[in-house]
């Protein structure tokens, strides 16, 4: 039995994504929470206030894992940020027993996390965000990171990028505060032979705080809040048992792009 108190804390499942993980079909676990205020967040409501997003029961997480694993070529963890959740690095390994590839979406505030999911399981893949040049860290992160902090931290992850090679790979929005001059420095900061991603900022019109939602293709078709794909809730006619036993399933609201809500 899996003991790892991660288990109690996703608050999402997006069971099929093609785009998450290039080259990869995989899943996406949401986690709540996030130690930045970014203000172009493209999951504000998710990474502010999870309290709103009641977390999904350990066991139907687990009954997910479990079935879908052949299906998948890896596991997302994202947010929000993932690193805030205790027991990340077991959760990690107790996921990648089940099968696929487990990979972690992460803005790289805490490398000692980082590190210990590699401890526990070296096969980890990661994604970091580098939000923008160290000095720009203050306005980047809505004040929630000194320039200072930003350069120890980061350095601390692209250390251990340099000593796991293809394990990690790097992110930066191009959010309408930061130049081609910035994305130059971030590159030239990054350890030889690590991949680094440009994104474009979408400005959308959103409810609440996501007003401003800087996403990257992968992530145009979320909603915030506690989402699960029909895909695997007993009876729904997009489950398993639901194409064997086909029947309208109540209860469910279809949300946008077709995802259900909880």
């Amino acid at each position: 039995m899996s003991c790892s108190p991660a288990w109690e804390l996703v608050r999402g499942i997006e069971p099929l994504s093609l785009c998450d993980w290039p080259g990869r079909i995989c899943a996406v676990l949401f986690f709540g929470g996030c130690d930045l205020r970014c203000p172009h967040c493209h999951n504000a409501a998710l990474a502010w206030r999870p309290e709103g997003q009641p977390a999904l029961a350990a066991a139907s997480v687990r009954r997910f894992a479990a079935s879908h694993a052949k299906w998948l070529d890896g596991i997302v963890l994202t947010g929000g940020e993932p690193t805030l959740a205790p027991g990340l690095a077991d959760f990690a390994a107790e996921l990648a027993a089940f099968g696929p590839r487990v990979r972690i979406d992460s803005n790289g505030m805490r490398p000692d996390v980082l590190a210990a999911v590699l401890v526990r399981h070296p096969d980890a893949h990661f994604a970091v965000d580098v939000k923008a040049p160290f000095a720009k860290y203050g306005p980047a992160t809505g004040g929630a990171v000194t320039p200072e902090a930003a350069r120890e931290r980061l350095l601390a992850v692209f250390a251990l990028a340099a000593r796991h090679p293809g394990r990690f790979a790097f992110r930066t929005t191009l959010v309408p505060e930061l130049a081609e001059a910035d994305v130059r420095e971030i590159r030239e900061a990054l350890p030889p032979g690590c991949s680094h991603t440009v994104q474009p900022c979408n400005t959308v019109t959103r409810i609440g705080e996501e007003r401003r939602h800087a996403q990257a293709d992968s992530k145009t078709r979320r909603v915030s809040g506690n989402v699960v794909h029909p895909a695997h809730r007993p009876g729904d006619p997009q489950s398993p048992q639901g194409q064997r036993h086909p029947g309208p399933a109540p209860g469910h609201a279809t949300g946008p792009q077709g995802r259900m809500q909880a």
